[in-house]
Order: structure tokens, then C-alpha cells, then sequence
């Protein structure tokens, strides 16, 4: 899926959005990974609905976990415009978590968002284009830094409550600590760049600036297992899936399919296996 010598033009459709002056996108021959990166990250952007199935959220972090754990172990540079998957997933994470769901199972979601930042924090340097994508992460993770927040509050809410997804929120919290180690480092360093500077807000290159500035004094933890990922299973976590979609497509096409039946040849066949019984 990586190899720059297999590529191939994918037309994804793209909802129009306020923010997307235009839907269209130039049709460009590019590598199977970088579509289903687009696929991915076009697929969380444009599905923020109350009543959608949350599962499949979950589908889509785990296709993105495995790419980045094969462009770990492998050492692969794609060349792709990382921010936008960036934005998708936050986005994602924002409006699951504003619905405040009374649904712990939505943890293991927020955990997986954990663990392929972490994949960005930790392992970056093994799979990002250039050093410049680093600057670009940590300018994200400080402009959305109450996304995290929000999720960190959710953590401690549900563990506080003391259910049986304790273990769960103890992993989220463990998940979210070098994203919120970062936002703590840098924020000072900003704001006291800001009012030495007297700028109220300063500008995204004015951001990365005192970030590169200030690398060295950052300490992060080492997390364990970033790059292990369970082995997909139909049976039986996708047995149930499968089962209503086929039952659904099934009864869709009885609603919907009309069948004509020519009544001359009804009768004909009739009439043939009248005789036969004769």
C-alpha cells in the first residue's frame, strides 16, 4: 500500500462544508495508503451526526493506528498532509464528547485517539516527512488543547464513579498525559513570549517558533505498546455487524425491488405441469 511505484487516481466523494469553499479535488494518482489516509480522514470530517454508530469511529482509528505502526516498524516517510487527519480526528473527539454520552464504552475510543498521538509524539521521527510536521503536531495539539482537556475531565469523571471501566479510564489518563506534558511545557513559554511581545495572539509561525525553541527542556513518558494492535477478528467482535447489515440489505431489497411476472407464461407453465401430473 506504500510503494510510490504502485499508485493509483481514487475519486473519494466529499460533502460540501462551510469551511470548503470547494468539494472537488483534483483527481491525482497516489499510493493506496495515502487514499485510505484521505478515505480515513474524510470519513470522520463529514459523519458528525447525533444518531451515527460510534463503532465506526472506532473502525476508523484503528485503520489509522496500523498504517502508522507499519510506517514505524518499516521507516516510511509518506509524504502526506498530516494536519488534515490531525483536524478529522479532533473534530471527531470534539463532537462525540460534547453529546456527553452516559456510555463508558466510548472510553475505548478516546484511548485509541491517545495512543495514535502518542504514535505521532513518540515514534514521529521514524515516519514524518520532514521536522517541520513535529512544529505542525505540537502548533495543533496547543491551538485544540481543550478538546484534550475535555477528554481528561471525562477520564477522572468515570473513574471517580469507581465502574467496571476503571482500568479503561486509568489507560485514557495514561494516554493523554504527554499531550497534556506538552500543552503545560509550551503555554507559559507562549504567553510570556505574547506579553514581552505585547501581541494578544500571536501567529502560527510565531507559535512553532518559540516550540522549536524550547524542544530541549520538554520532558515526555515513554509509553509501552504504542505500536502493538490487536489482530482483526469477524468472529465474533464483527459477527453481530455483519449479521444486521446483511439484514437490513436484505429487507431493503425486498421494500424496494418490485417483480413483474409475465402472466402468459405463468399459464403456460401451469398448464405443462398439469399434463405432467395427468
Amino acid at each position: 500500500m506504500h510503494d510510490e511505484n504502485q499508485v493509483f487516481p481514487v475519486f473519494i466523494f466529499r460533502t460540501k462544508l462551510r469551511h470548503r469553499k470547494d468539494n472537488r479535488k483534483e483527481l491525482t494518482a497516489m499510493s493506496l495508503a495515502y487514499t485510505l489516509l484521505d478515505l480515513t480522514s474524510e470519513f470522520l470530517m463529514t459523519n458528525l451526526t447525533k444518531n451515527f454508530p460510534f463503532e465506526l469511529y472506532s473502525k476508523c482509528y484503528r485503520v489509522i493506528h496500523r498504517i502508522l505502526c507499519y510506517q514505524k516498524k518499516c521507516r516510511v516517510r509518506l509524504n502526506y498532509p498530516w494536519p488534515t487527519l490531525w483536524n478529522s480526528i479532533i473534530s471527531a473527539v470534539k463532537w462525540s464528547n460534547s453529546l456527553r454520552l452516559d456510555d463508558p464504552e466510548i472510553i475505548s475510543n478516546y484511548i485509541q485517539v491517545g495512543r495514535i498521538f502518542n504514535m505521532f509524539v513518540m515514534y514521529g521521527d521514524t515516519f514524518l516527512p520532514n521536522p517541520g510536521s513535529y512544529d505542525e503536531l505540537y502548533y495543533e495539539l496547543l491551538r485544540q488543547h481543550g478538546v484534550f482537556d475535555s477528554l481528561n475531565e471525562t477520564g477522572l469523571k468515570y473513574l471517580e464513579k469507581g465502574n467496571t471501566h476503571k482500568e479503561s479510564c486509568k489507560e485514557l489518563l495514561s494516554n493523554l498525559h504527554n499531550v497534556r506534558a506538552i500543552v503545560n511545557h509550551f503555554s507559559p513559554k507562549i504567553e510570556a513570549w505574547s506579553t514581552a511581545n505585547k501581541i494578544s495572539t500571536p501567529t502560527p509561525e510565531e507559535v512553532m517558533d518559540i516550540v522549536r525553541s524550547n524542544y530541549d527542556t520538554l520532558t515526555l513518558k515513554l509509553q509501552d505498546g504504542l505500536d502493538h494492535f490487536e489482530r482483526y477478528s469477524e468472529i465474533p467482535r464483527e459477527q453481530q455487524f455483519f449479521t444486521n447489515l446483511v439484514r437490513k440489505i436484505c429487507k431493503d431489497q425486498r421494500e424496494t425491488t418490485t417483480v413483474q411476472i409475465d402472466t402468459s407464461t405463468y399459464h403456460k407453465f401451469t398448464t405443462i405441469s398439469n399434463i405432467g401430473q395427468n
